[in-house]
């Protein structure tokens, strides 16, 4: 049995040995001269034995390089001739991966013996700019080669001027990765670099780095645009954001944008069969606590409750005093149902007006016992809202569904990003798919969208809110606006407050009133319309704050590449320049 082993292995050894026998590169140079404006131009002359019959070479030469960050470099390849044994050599060319493949030779003839293959050509966007020195980080060889390569040399012709005394160079020997140095580079009476390294096993290269100093060469760096240009044209992917931005412009145009609005003129009433809470949700597309909370004085106003404010009972001296001048906060807030629910009431006020007295609390209740339980009901409320303006006409879908749709599809690919940089390592890709989703989540809060009825009630409503926000403008007269009285104040407060105008409202009022609305008691002795103001607003606030207060859960409840050079240089295979190639 170990015999066998034996014999098994021996024969395997013996046939690698004969596979890597069937040809072998005896010399390998590369004449690389660098031109004004910054190509290289290259001659790689290779020497061959071909153990055995072959259509001729391979050489694979890399036109794309991918950066630890995942950003993608291409340079600009151009092949001028090959040739074989001196000839014009017949010769294919085809995109490999990130590489260029040129196949020499005929498909029917093989060659044995000693052949030597010239290829020229030229590269551009090789050059590293630094701040002090141009840098020419090049892998002669390439590590990819499947045969030995006996030996290596490569010149390099730098502009004339340039002072060789000032030029570093080094080299780098081995398999990709290998930090070891190659022989000290020479120079010639050319003004020519001179490279070598010999006896390179398959997968071993030669890559040189020469640094010239800035100031001694006219090679002008690549501007930002340029580099903006190559950016993108190796990374297609990074027009993903300005695609997204351009798709949902194109979207928001033809599903979000509202009809459009025509000359906004003062309305001195709330649209006919419109309760505050949809003006709120029509003005901004949203259903807001604020919306709410009008709604409640919205009820007060049409008679079906009663606000009353609760005091402490034992008030110091110094608060009775502050009282009468300034004012009182209140601890809480009373519920006194007058009437019950009718059809006079939209569904969502009907909903409203008996969560807020339900079986427990049939005619009194107070604010705070609200607390922790009206917001199982609040998703339903605002659901109602949306679902009367939808069956108005004013909307064709729920705005907040409309909404969140995008956000959850925005989210998900800003989350996408992040895999994709982590699972791709690829930080530029997973930038652009997470901008991509930034675009969309940008997008979502203007894509719910209002019908052409709806646009034109929401006409009126922005006339109402010019009404009341210039109402406060001392002398400012609208022709045929109603007369101001407790009536009329009483009847849009509920609308000031969805349109968030409050103070500016009451403020108009001020002296009219001697005694606060009769839906309202407060805890201070005097009455001013400043105080009725704060009073709307405290109301409002802890009103807002209650109504999405819910009990906490228990915790624990379910509920370029880098190093010395660009390209992390210092090693054998960095740099542009490189790939293989074997025989064919």
């Amino acid at each position: 049995m170990i015999r066998k082993t034996l014999v098994s292995i021996v024969l395997l050894c013996a046939l690698f040995v004969t596979g890597s026998a069937t040809l072998r590169i005896t010399d390998f140079h590369a004449d690389i001269a660098l031109d004004e404006t910054g190509t290289l131009n290259i001659k790689e002359t290779l020497t061959v034995v071909f153990y055995s019959p072959h259509h001729g070479i391979e050489r694979e030469i890399p036109i794309s390089y991918r950066r630890p960050t995942g950003e993608n470099l291409t340079i600009s390849l151009n092949i001028t001739s090959v040739e074989s044994d001196s000839a014009e050599a017949h010769y294919t060319t085809q995109r490999h991966g990130r590489n260029t493949l040129i196949r020499i030779g005929d498909p029917n003839v093989t060659v044995t013996g000693t052949h030597t293959y010239t290829i020229c050509y030229s590269v551009s966007r090789v050059l590293l700019f630094k701040e002090d020195y141009i840098q020419l980080y090049w892998n002669v060889t390439g590590n990819d080669w499947d045969i030995p390569i006996n030996r290596v040399s490569a010149t390099v012709q730098l502009l004339p001027g340039v002072p060789l005394d000032q030029v570093s160079t080094t080299s780098y020997v081995g398999y990709y990765g290998a930090n070891t140095r190659g022989e000290q580079a020479t120079s010639d009476d050319q003004g020519r670099f001179l490279f070598t390294a010999g006896d390179l096993s398959p997968g071993e290269g030669l890559t040189i780095d020469v640094a010239i100093p800035r100031t001694a060469v006219g090679i002008l760096p690549p501007t930002t645009w340029q580099r903006t240009l190559w950016f993108l044209s190796a990374n297609k992917y990074a027009a993903l954001p300005l695609v997204t931005l351009i798709a949902m412009i194109f979207l928001w145009s033809v599903k979000g944008k509202d009809p459009v609005k025509t000359t906004i003129a003062p309305r001195f009433a709330p649209p006919p069969g419109m309760h505050a809470g949809e003006a709120g949700v029509l003005i901004d597309d949203r259903a807001d606590l604020r919306d709410i909370s009008a709604m409640v004085v919205g009820l007060a106003v049409k008679g079906y409750l009663k606000i009353k404010e609760i005091a402490e009972d034992e008030l110091g001296v110094i608060s009775k005093v502050k009282g009468l001048f300034g004012r009182g906060t209140p601890l809480d807030y009373t519920f006194i149902r007058l009437k019950k629910a009718d059809t006079r009431l939209s569904e969502v006020e009907q909903t409203l007006l008996t969560t807020i007295f339900d079986d427990t609390h049939s005619e009194e209740r107070t604010l705070s016992t609200l607390e922790n339980q009206f917001y199982k009901v609040l998703p339903k409320i605002k659901s109602d809202l949306y679902a009367g303006l939808i069956a108005k006409g004013y909307y064709p879908h729920n705005p907040e569904r409309t909404r969140r749709s995008y956000m959850g599809f925005g989210m998900t690919i800003l989350f996408g990003g992040v895999a994709v940089a982590v699972v791709l390592s690829s930080l530029y890709m997973g930038a652009a798919v997470a901008i991509s989703g930034l675009v969309i989540l940008a997008f979502s809060p203007i894509m719910p969208r209002k019908t052409r009825k709806g646009v034109t009630v929401l006409q009126d409503l922005l006339g109402l809110s010019e009404y009341i926000g210039r109402a406060e403008v001392e002398k400012m007269e609208f022709h045929d606006a109603p007369k101001k009285n407790p009536s009329l104040f009483e009847k849009l407060l509920p609308y000031a407050m969805a349109l968030n105008l409050t103070s500016i409202w009451t403020k108009q009022f001020e002296g009219m009133f001697e005694q606060p609305p009769e839906w309202y008691v407060g805890v201070n002795p005097v009455f001013s319309a400043h105080l009725f103001a704060l009073s709307m607003m405290h109301i409002s606030s802890g009103m807002e704050r209650t109504f999405v207060s819910a009990p906490r859960a228990n915790s624990g409840g379910h509920s370029a590449w880098g190093g010395s050079s660009s390209f992390g240089g210092g090693f054998s295979g960095g740099g542009f320049g490189g790939g293989g190639g074997g025989g064919w």
